[in-house]
């Protein structure tokens, strides 16, 4: 998605966490693999991400694979008033156009459109953020690309009176409205409460308590509630840890089912020039595919980035993921279970303070024990990175 909670870096961690593993390359995502946290950049932000590649199975076949040249132009425009640390608001665009020089049918473009603020009172922080966005990328769960509108938000207000505590509630809302009538709606809301212990400014745990509710048409309607907590530790500039988990209960049309949850991210530079970083995750998803299932997904990424002499970096990421399904409503089970496994080595050369060139290879498999969405893909190309 475009843009991420406000409030703290660990709520952007965990974006970055349920983000599943894309069989495709995101030039946006190769911008280096340390802190992912907010810039303080104030006004008018432009750029623009043009690239070209070949991609030797553009719709991640399993038989019958297109191979075309894959040119793609990414604009993006940004605006931001005020100071993170204080009442702030962004709003910003990124566009994809792609384009298959061998395949017209498969030629598209995303939008996305977000907006997210905070708004610093006394002892209270209230911060928000909305997105809207219109993507035909592909989808782990379909094994394809997949048409599809995406929107939603979230609200939260945090209470900090003297001392050492802090007091928060939140709700929020997602919806992925399919453009195809053979796939399924998906709507999600929830919202919670939870306490935060400020140990120091470096350490920081919170308790949780979520409620939600998800809709997927066709087969009915799931009550979750979890119960986990947060725990976040800067002991230094160099190392930030992020970790949230807990145990969620789930109602189905047809039973139920307790089963824990996590998202954890690592960023380290042991040097200036060196970052690495580790992602865990694993939460249960409804499939927009498959008719009454839902999804476990498991998944592991790392990466590591060295700045050489002369502007060059080198950068390489690795990730595997697990997406068991089962049954939720007492229909046949499919069994499906996918594994996707990505190795991404990456070469940037810094131009200039404002423009990069990346030379990008990416190959990827889903070793499914469903014929139907097993793949092989290698994609290798360049993009120049450029901001205004």
């Amino acid at each position: 998605m475009l843009l991420t909670a406000g409030m703290s870096g660990e709520l952007i961690a965990q974006g970055d966490v349920n983000q599943r593993v894309d069989g495709k390359l995101n030039r946006r995502a190769v911008e280096g693999t340390g802190d992912r946290f907010p810039v303080n950049r104030e006004g008018l932000d432009l750029s623009v991400i043009t690239s070209i590649a070949y991609d030797d199975n553009i719709f991640q076949s399993t038989e019958d694979e297109t191979s075309s040249v894959v040119v793609q132009i990414e604009p993006s425009i940004g605006w931001t008033a005020g100071k993170r640390d204080n009442t702030w608001i962004s709003i910003a665009y990124e566009g994809t156009a792609v384009a298959y020089l061998s395949e017209s049918d498969g030629n598209r473009f995303d939008h996305q459109i977000g907006v997210e603020g905070e708004v610093k009172l006394d002892r209270i922080t209230l911060a928000y953020n909305a997105e809207w966005a219109r993507l035909g990328s592909p989808s782990s769960d379909v094994g394809g690309t997949l048409n599809r509108n995406e929107w939603g938000g979230r609200i939260s207000a945090l209470y900090r009176p003297k001392g050492k505590l802090g007091y928060r509630i939140f709700t929020e809302l997602s919806v992925d409205d399919q453009l195809d009538p053979g796939f399924f709606d998906f709507y999600e809301s929830s919202g919670g409460i939870a306490a935060r212990y400020y140990h120091s400014p470096k350490t920081e745990v919170e308790l949780s308590y979520r409620l939600g509710r998800v809709d997927v048409d066709g087969f009915g309607n799931q009550t979750f509630h979890q119960v986990g907590g947060q725990f976040v530790w800067r002991p230094r500039s160099k190392l930030s840890v992020f970790l949230e988990g807990g145990l969620e209960y789930r109602d189905y049309e047809s039973g139920s089912g307790t089963d824990p949850f996590l998202a954890a991210r690592i960023d380290w530079r042991p040097r200036p020039k060196t970052s690495f970083y580790l992602e865990l995750y694993r939460r249960e998803e409804a499939s927009s595919f498959l008719e009454g299932e839902n999804i476990e997904v498991t998944g592991v990424r790392a990466g590591v980035s060295q700045a050489l002499r002369g502007g060059w970096t080198v950068g390489l990421e690795a990730g595997r993921e697990i997406a068991d399904y089962f049954g939720v409503t007492g229909l046949p089970e499919t069994g499906r279970r996918d594994a996707i496994v990505f190795v991404r080595p990456t070469l940037r050369y810094t131009v200039s303070e404002d423009a990069a060139l990346a030379f990008l290879y990416q190959w990827s498999r889903n070793n499914s024990n469903d014929p139907a969405f097993g793949f092989d893909n290698h994609q290798f190309g360049v993009s120049m990175n450029y901001r205004f």
